[in-house]
């Protein structure tokens, strides 16, 4: 699952403001002791500052090139080192068990359906060493006036 390609280079404008989650992210990679993993890493906005953390391994999985290229870009630009691979979250596989799996940004929320996200959650699980950690920002919302399948009065 994958944003069009030609959205890629819209991306970083287009979260430029978004920097709230970011410290939350870096805390949890300070707290974890081994390799982090960054699902869905786009552009690499949250995993740029997370691998400026001294000692931190940073894997970043993404299925758009394009977006990928753009984080390689941004980690040479900031002198940072980023793992990076073109891939799909529901279908990861890693070297080593893995600290911390995060995935930033309501990201999961890109995949189709339930059993796609339950996928997803079935290859962290697999994927994370005993004690490790895992982190997904997802809200969803109520739906709202005017959403279709939904009846309202007025």
């Amino acid at each position: 699952m994958s944003w069009p390609e030609a959205f890629a280079v819209r991306y970083a404008d287009w979260t430029a403001h978004v920097t709230e989650d970011v410290p939350f992210y870096v805390g949890l990679a300070t707290e974890a002791d081994g390799l982090l993993v960054e699902l869905a890493v786009g552009n690499g906005r949250v995993a740029i500052p997370v691998a400026r953390q001294p000692g931190r391994r940073v894997i970043g999985i993404d299925s758009s090139p394009a977006m990928l290229e753009q984080a390689r870009i941004g980690a040479t630009e900031a002198g940072v080192e980023l793992d990076l691979h073109l891939g799909d979250m529901r279908d990861f596989d890693l070297e080593e068990p893995a600290a911390l799996i995060y995935c930033p940004a309501r990201s999961l929320l890109h995949l189709p359906s339930w059993v796609d996200r339950r996928r997803t959650f079935e290859r962290v699980a697999a994927t994370l060493r005993p004690g490790g950690r895992r982190m997904e920002r997802f809200r969803l919302r109520p739906p709202t006036r005017g959403t279709p399948g939904r009846t309202t009065s007025g």
